[in-house]
C-alpha cells in the first residue's frame, strides 16, 4: 500500500537563503584621502610656522625692494618685506613684512625699525657694507605691549644695540655745536654718548639725553658737572688767554665733558634719568662749583668803569674770591644825583677756611660775614685796578689801606656797601691834574716875554761892534798860543826822559841791581883787607923782628 504524502505549499518550500556580499571601496580612492590629509598638514604645518606679520610705516622706500629686503637685528635675519605700498592718504609708505615666529614675542610696542643706507654725517660715515649686501631694515627690540603695527625712525638711533648703563638729562639754553652721537668725555675719555635732544615744553631751553655706559656711569653723581666741550674752548680774560679743548673728536663732532669735585667723589651714583645743567665751558662749570655767594654793593663815584664788565673777577691779595655781577648808572629823579653801583658776588667758598669742610654753609656764611665786617673797619677798601693792559679790562682789588679814612661796612640797604679807594690810574690823574692846575697858575705869559726881550738882548750885544773887535783882537792871539803849544810839547818830551833816566837809574841803583850788589860786596872786601893791615901794623909794632923771623906760632 502506498502511503498517500500530504500535500506541500509552496510556502512550505525550503528558501534559499539569499547572502549579499559585501562590496569594499576600491583602492583607489585612498590617493586623495591621503593627499587631502598631507594637505592639511602642510597646511596646519605652514600656518603653525608662519611668524607674524608686521607692517611699519617710513617717510620714503628708499632701497627697499618686495622680496629682497630683510629685516635684521645685530646683523641677523629676522624678516623679509612682503609688501610696500603708500598710505591711504600717500603720507607715508607702508611696509608689510613678515617676522620669524622666535621673535613674536619681541614685537613690542616700543621696538624701533630704520632703514640702513651708507650715510654721511658729521659723526663719520655708517652703512657701507649695505653697497654690497643692499638696504636693509635694522631693528631694535622695545619694551611694551606685544604690537604688529610700527613707525620706522627717519635717522637710526646712536645705540643700535642694548647697552649697560644709565641715561641722564642734561639742560642748556641752546644746542650750539652738540648732536645725537657726539661723545661724552670723562678726563679725556669718551664715556658715553648724547642719545638725542629736545625742546623743552616752555620753549626757553633744551634737554639732552644723555648715555654713560657702564662701568662708569656710577662716575655720575649728584655734584657732578657737565659742560659743553665743542670745539676749541678759548677766552680772552683780565688773566689771558685761555685755550681749552677736550678731544680732536670732539673739536669736529662736538662733545661734553663732566667731573667731579674731589669732596664729593666719595657719593652714591646718581640715580637714573636725573637731571643736570649742561655749562657753556668749563670755567662755567668751574665757577658752578662755588654755589655759595653773598652780594655787596661798591660805589666807584667819579671813576670811569670802562673794561669792568659782568663776571669781571674781585681779587684778594691776587687771588679771586668773587666776581661782578652787576654794573649799572643810577639817578635820582629828584635831585639828579647820578651813581655808579657795582654789584659784586663773593663766595666764601673760596676764602678756604681752616676747617671748612666740616662746617655748614651757614657757618661758613657767617664767618665770612664776621671777618667782612672786621676787614673793613681795619681799612679794607675796593679798588678799581687794571687786569689786562692789552684789552683794558679792569679788575675790582680787595685791599687793606691803613690810611684810609675810617668807615664800616654799610649794612643799612638790603645789600651791604664796601668802601672803594680811587683808583692808581685816579691818583696818577689827580696828581697830574693838580701839577697843570699849578702850572696854569704860573705868569708863563709874563715869564715868555721876559725871555723874549733877553733872547733879542743877546743878540744886540754878540751882534754888537765891540763884541765883534773882541773876536778879532782874539785872532791875534793865536801865534801865542801856538808858541806855548810848542814849549808845551818840549817840556813833555824833556820829562818824558828825565822819567827814562830816573827809570834807569832806578835799575843800576836799585835794591836787586847788580850794580849795587858789586859796591856792596867790594865795600865789605875793603873794610875787611883793612881790618888785616891794621892787625898787621899792630904786629910789627909789637914784634918789629918778625919782618925778619917771621910770625910765630902759638905755644903748646
Amino acid at each position: 500500500m502506498t502511503e498517500e504524502k500530504p500535500a506541500v505549499s509552496q510556502d512550505d518550500l525550503p528558501q534559499a537563503a539569499i547572502v549579499e556580499k559585501r562590496r569594499l571601496p576600491s583602492i583607489v580612492w585612498l590617493i586623495p584621502l591621503v593627499a587631502f590629509l598631507i594637505g592639511v598638514w602642510l597646511v596646519y604645518k605652514t600656518y603653525s610656522e608662519k611668524g607674524p606679520t608686521i607692517t611699519i610705516a617710513f617717510e620714503t622706500a628708499s632701497g627697499l625692494e618686495v622680496g629682497k629686503t630683510r629685516i635684521k637685528y645685530r646683523d641677523v635675519d629676522l624678516g623679509l618685506v612682503d609688501s610696500v605700498d603708500l598710505s591711504k592718504d600717500l603720507s607715508r609708505v607702508v611696509v608689510t613684512a613678515e617676522m620669524r615666529k622666535e621673535i613674536a614675542d619681541q614685537l613690542r610696542e616700543g621696538t624701533t625699525f630704520w632703514i640702513v643706507e651708507p650715510r654721511l654725517t658729521a659723526s663719520g660715515v655708517s652703512g657701507l657694507g649695505t653697497l654690497v649686501s643692499g638696504t636693509y631694515i635694522a631693528m631694535r627690540p622695545g619694551p611694551g605691549k606685544a604690537a604688529r603695527k610700527f613707525t620706522g625712525l627717519t635717522e637710526p638711533p646712536v645705540l643700535t644695540v642694548d647697552v649697560p648703563g644709565s641715561r641722564y638729562k642734561l639742560h642748556a639754553s641752546k644746542v650750539g655745536s652738540i648732536s645725537a652721537g657726539s661723545g661724552i668725555y670723562y678726563r679725556g675719555i669718551q664715556v658715553g654718548q648724547v642719545l638725542g635732544y629736545s625742546l623743552d615744553d616752555d620753549g626757553r631751553g633744551v634737554t639732552f639725553t644723555a648715555f654713560i655706559a657702564a662701568p662708569h656711569d656710577k662716575l655720575v653723581r649728584d655734584r657732578s658737572r657737565f659742560w659743553n666741550a665743542s670745539g676749541v674752548d678759548m677766552s680772552l680774560t683780565s688773566s689771558g688767554v685761555t685755550v681749552r679743548t677736550e678731544s680732536l673728536q670732539s673739536v669736529l663732532t662736538g662733545g661734553i665733558a663732566f667731573d667731579t669735585a674731589r669732596e664729593f667723589s666719595h657719593t652714591e651714583q646718581s640715580p637714573e634719568g636725573k637731571g643736570f645743567p649742561l655749562y657753556e665751558s668749563f670755567s662755567q662749570a668751574e665757577e658752578a662749583g662755588f654755589h655759595l655767594r653773598r652780594p655787596f654793593l661798591i660805589y666807584f663815584n667819579g671813576q670811569s668803569l670802562s673794561g669792568l664788565d659782568v663776571g669781571a673777577p674781585v681779587l684778594f691779595y691776587g687771588i679771586k674770591v668773587g666776581q661782578v655781577s652787576d654794573v649799572r648808572i643810577m639817578i635820582d629823579p629828584k635831585t639828579g644825583l647820578i651813581k655808579v653801583p657795582v654789584t659784586v658776588e663773593m663766595e666764601p667758598q673760596r676764602l678756604n677756611f681752616t676747617g671748612a669742610f666740616s662746617m655748614t654753609e651757614a657757618e661758613m656764611e657767617s664767618l665770612h660775614w664776621k671777618y667782612m665786617k672786621e676787614w673793613v673797619h681795619k681799612g679794607l677798601r675796593a679798588q678799581l685796578q687794571s687786569g689786562n693792559l692789552l684789552t683794558g679790562q679792569q679788575v675790582i682789588a680787595l685791599k687793606f689801606f691803613p690810611k684810609a679814612a675810617p668807615a664800616e661796612l654799610d649794612t643799612s640797604g638790603k645789600i651791604p656797601v664796601i668802601p672803594s679807594e680811587p683808583s692808581e690810574f685816579k691818583e696818577l690823574s689827580t696828581q697830574a691834574s693838580n701839577f697843570l692846575a699849578k702850572l696854569e697858575s704860573l705868569p708863563l705869559q709874563e715869564l715868555i716875554n721876559d725871555l723874549r726881550h733877553t733872547i733879542q738882548s743877546t743878540d744886540r750885544l754878540i751882534n754888537s761892534k765891540s763884541v765883534k773887535d773882541a773876536v778879532t783882537s782874539l785872532k791875534e792871539v793865536g801865534p801865542l798860543l801856538d808858541s806855548l803849544k810848542a814849549t808845551s810839547d818840549t817840556a813833555r818830551k824833556t820829562l818824558a826822559k828825565a822819567e827814562t833816566v830816573m827809570t834807569d837809574a832806578d835799575r843800576m841803583v836799585g835794591e836787586d841791581s847788580q850794580l849795587r850788589y858789586g859796591l856792596v860786596q867790594m865795600i865789605k872786601e875793603l873794610t875787611d883787607t883793612s881790618r888785616a893791615v891794621r892787625t898787621l901794623a899792630d904786629t910789627l909794632q909789637r914784634h918789629p923782628e918778625a919782618l925778619i923771623r917771621g910770625k910765630e906760632g902759638s905755644k903748646k
